[in-house]
């Protein structure tokens, strides 16, 4: 499978795993831990195939059919590696491509779910990451306050070695964000609306402002 990407390489039918407060960017990594039965199969359908799987956030709704209902903007990824376990689950990482609109769902007979999706909001994902220079130490500092609030744990020698887009895009995706939040990050235009967003969320988090109301950004 190739790992560089044109927006005519990508189908418009993919198959969609829903997951709420995960969330990942192009050119990024995302490890999961597959286990349940309608997900093998996707997996196995994707391992087989194309090796793409879009990832998107349920909102903890349900519509009318009782399918948990799934923010309309997500990100399509390939399978760079995967493995299978003993008791039959299957490890795979997710290599960001590009985030995508969903248009509409189609009917199958598969036991995952998948859905017509449009790229064309997101052709700058196709492109090299914009070169940022922000205060990765402020912004570190800011983090590692957050994660002792939350009792989290990380390895900061890691981070703080990362460029400061790779930084955005991670922080984005391991900090304990609503999932409301998290969309949000997921739906900024670039990566300076990203480092915007982020530092806005992080600052009512570590001023204690994060009561309901407040977290709530838009």
């Amino acid at each position: 499978m190739k790992k560089k990407f044109n927006i005519s390489d990508l189908p418009t039918e993919i198959p969609i795993f829903p997951l709420s407060n995960a969330i990942f960017f192009p050119k990024t990594l995302l490890p999961l831990n597959i286990f349940e039965p309608r997900y093998k199969q996707m997996t196995e359908h994707a391992i087989d195939g194309n090796n793409l799987i879009g990832m998107v956030q349920s909102n903890l709704k349900k519509d009318l059919d009782g399918k948990p209902e799934v923010y309309s903007v997500g990100c399509v990824g390939y399978i760079e590696y995967h493995s299978s376990t003993p008791d039959g689950r299957y490890l795979i990482n997710l290599k960001g491509i590009t985030r995508f609109k969903i248009k509409n769902e189609i009917n199958t007979n598969n036991l995952y779910r998948k859905f017509i999706v449009d790229y064309e909001d997101f052709t700058k994902d196709f492109g090299e990451e914009e070169k940022i220079n922000i205060n990765t130490i402020d912004l570190i500092d800011k983090t590692k306050k957050l994660f002792e609030k939350h009792q989290l744990i990380t390895d900061w020698k890691i981070v703080e070695k990362v460029e400061p887009s790779q930084l955005i895009n991670s922080l984005a995706m391991i900090c304990p964000f609503t999932i409301s939040e998290k969309q949000r990050l997921l739906e900024t235009i670039d990566i300076k609306d990203r480092n915007d967003v982020l530092n806005q969320i992080i600052n009512f988090y570590i001023l204690g402002n994060n009561n309901d109301e407040n977290r709530n950004i838009h």
